[in-house]
């Protein structure tokens, strides 16, 4: 990856050129997302400082010209040019729900599931093939009316997929990959909740490439299916894989020996898909990678996954792979939007005031999440990229507790340990780079420190 390349927009800069009919308007969300930044887990109150921006905040969330709609266009385009620079990037999907059980009294909030008031989120990511951060492309909001659906199981399968919630996963893929120059090869990723027979017939209609896993054993021919047929295919390479930390289990990241087998398939269209416009068929491609282990292991790996991509021989299955792992990076996503950003805690009079918010946290969780993975990817780019100069030079004297501070900027790599030094991270040989809790509760004990020092230093009376 070239370090020339990377155009990376702090939130503030996201929402600069925003045009809400008043420049007034512009400054007060420009000014509100900089403090909402620099307190990621603070409330709005204790985010903008006092009573008086927060107020200005929630009127602005009330003005007619500011819409969740307007921010998510205005942050789609800055991702967009973010992108410009790279031949391929992916286009990761995944749903999370957002908990608010205990705003009852929000006007127009309804269920994220059973039981639960809360609002369904569903994102799509961009990243590069090597795992960067670049920005939101394009995020949605659902909340049901009712905690519990009244159709039966039988009567849920037989509508078309229009009338699905799982429709959104085909929404996003068209929304997500639109206006995005043919130069960049979008290749859109998705887990086992995006295998359904429509998203990939609408990826095949816009000529839009993905790599999904698989769950559903489909038919490919007659008595023959998709995951009977790869996992009868000889492997055609061994690979050690570099697997993700699984926090949901408690496992730390491994490298896992793993053999690799590709087959390409004609998959036909399922009996119970009754939409109009899909083909009775499907052309692509499966791969499969799995762990080499006892074959009676209880926790053996084996992915099995789509794709429209090229792949006949093992490095092109390896490519695959790779891009299917940093679908782990939206799970990475939903945890600082929810524990970095405390999206949970979000308190406004009405569901359409809770979604700007949303998306406004989105980005700021972007941008914890670009600052932490480009200080692994790039290491040796100049810490100025990211951090103004009394930002960078602030960080040096806390940490290595010194008046002074270098006159030339350090390396990103140095300034990520710095930043996740204030926030917790020991930095112990044994310890791998700063994770992303230690970045985000750095970058407000910086800021704490910089608005201190500017309280300190201010002489007027």
């Amino acid at each position: 990856m070239n370090a020339d390349n990377i155009v990376i927009k702090t939130p503030c800069e996201n929402f600069s050129t925003i045009d809400l009919g008043d420049q007034r308007l512009t400054d007060r969300l420009v000014k509100s997302v900089e403090k909402m930044t620099q307190n990621s887990t603070s409330s709005i109150l204790g985010a903008t400082g006092d009573r008086s921006s927060a107020k200005g905040f929630y009127r602005l969330l009330n003005h007619d010209k500011l819409s969740v709609d307007i921010l998510l266009e205005e942050v789609r385009k800055n991702t967009i040019e973010n992108i410009l620079e790279y031949e391929t990037v992916l286009a990761i999907q995944d749903t999370t729900d957002n908990n608010l059980n205990g705003h009852k009294k929000t006007e127009g909030l309804g269920y994220s599931s059973e039981h639960v008031l809360g609002v369904k989120i569903h994102s799509c990511i961009v990243v590069t093939p090597e795992g960067l951060p670049l920005g939101l492309l394009d995020q949605s909001y659902e909340t049901r009316e009712e905690a519990k659906s009244q159709l039966t199981k039988a009567e849920k399968a037989a509508r078309p997929i229009e009338e699905k919630e799982s429709y959104r996963w085909v929404e996003m893929l068209i929304n997500s990959t639109k206006d995005i120059p043919d130069s960049v090869k979008v290749v859109t990723i998705c887990d086992r909740e995006g295998d359904f027979f429509e998203l990939y017939s609408a990826a095949s209609e816009i000529g839009k490439h993905f790599v999904i896993r698989v769950v559903h054993d489909r038919k490919i021919a007659e008595n023959e299916k998709v995951i009977q047929k790869i996992r009868n295919r000889e492997a055609c390479g061994k690979v050690t894989v570099n697997i993700p930390r699984d926090t949901r289990n408690n496992r730390p990241a491994r490298k896992v020996p793993m053999e690799v087998a590709c087959c390409s398939v004609n998959v036909l269209k399922p009996d119970n898909v009754n939409s109009e416009n899909v083909p009775d068929s499907i052309q692509m491609n499966i791969v499969r990678i799995t762990e080499i282990c006892a074959k009676n292991a209880p926790d053996k790996i084996e992915w099995i996954l789509a794709t429209s991509l090229p792949v006949t021989t093992a490095d092109d299955a390896m490519k695959i792979v790779e891009y299917y792992v940093q679908r782990w990076k939206i799970e990475r996503f939903h945890f600082v939007l929810k524990s970095g950003c405390k999206i949970g805690k979000i308190q406004q009079r009405s569901y359409e005031k809770i979604k700007p918010v949303i998306c406004i946290k989105s980005v700021i969780a972007m941008f914890i999440m670009t600052l932490t993975y480009i200080g692994r990817i790039l290491p040796d780019m100049p810490c100025s990229v990211f951090f103004d100069d009394d930002e960078w030079k602030a960080m040096y004297k806390i940490v290595n507790k010194t008046k002074y501070a270098p006159n030339e900027p350090y390396s990103l790599a140095d300034a990520i340990k710095y930043l996740g030094t204030l926030g917790g991270y020991k930095r112990a040989p044994s310890d791998g780079p700063p994770g992303l809790k230690s970045i985000w509760k750095g970058l407000g004990k910086l800021y704490d420190a910089l608005n201190y020092v500017n309280y300190l230093n201010d002489e007027t009376p």
